[in-house]
């Protein structure tokens, strides 16, 4: 009978060897708890081990470069070429008990953060939505376009701009902060065209009942 190849080769191993091969087998790939954060390091706890400071896989790290580090407690793969975990890169992430899936949208784009804003995508809906947030800070060296198909909706009490506005027509229903009426404060400059209040042009129209002396004029028609 004819013994197997790698029955000899097993047998001129020793235990421990082959104690270590598993070991370094079972270290190829481990998932933990991430359970202390630091610069761009990690330490993740398999178990009764915690790893070295290891570092972690991101979008991009060249020309390009993202940054959104793992936090305490998410659930992560190591994967530690040769079986050493003090080579071990860590891969984010998997939900878990503690910290389960945001939402169930088939195709959507979910992100939550913890203090509570959110930003979602939802094609179904081809909706966006940011929301929770405190402030928000869009700044370009040149410029901004922000186009819409039917209208741009702003709800809140005050809009400013620091410098000059330009646009080809408008209308002012007052209301507001200032309650039913509108108010224009500074000097004012009209040029070209007819100005008109409550059906008045205000640079042609006349009065009547002119009179000298000290009476007063008629009323504007």
């Amino acid at each position: 009978m004819t013994q197997n190849h790698n029955d000899n080769a097993m047998k001129n191993y020793h235990p421990a060897d082959l104690v270590e091969i598993l070991r370094k087998i079972e270290n190829l790939i481990r998932v933990g708890v991430i359970c202390q954060t630091q610069g761009d390091r990690v330490k993740v706890r398999c178990g009764n081990i915690v790893t070295a400071w290891l570092p972690w896989f991101t979008h991009r790290a060249g020309k390009s470069r993202s940054w959104w580090r793992p936090s305490v407690g998410e659930q992560v793969f190591i994967l530690s070429p040769y079986g050493n975990l003090e080579l071990g890169c860590v891969l984010p992430s998997i939900f878990s008990d503690n910290n389960p899936a945001p939402s169930t949208s088939e195709d959507g784009y979910f992100v939550t953060f913890p203090d509570g804003a959110s930003f979602e995508y939802e094609p179904k809906t081809s909706s966006l939505t940011i929301k929770g947030i405190k402030t928000a800070v869009i700044e370009a060296s040149e410029q901004i376009t922000a186009k819409a198909g039917t209208k741009i909706h702003l709800d809140t009490p005050l809009v400013e701009c620091s410098d000059h506005v330009t646009f080809k027509s408008f209308s002012a229903t007052g209301g507001g902060r200032h309650g039913s009426t509108g108010a224009l404060t500074g000097n004012v400059v009209h040029q070209q065209g007819q100005l008109s209040s409550n059906g008045i042009v205000l640079d042609s129209h006349t009065h009547r009942g002119v009179k000298s002396g000290g009476d007063s004029t008629g009323k504007p028609q």
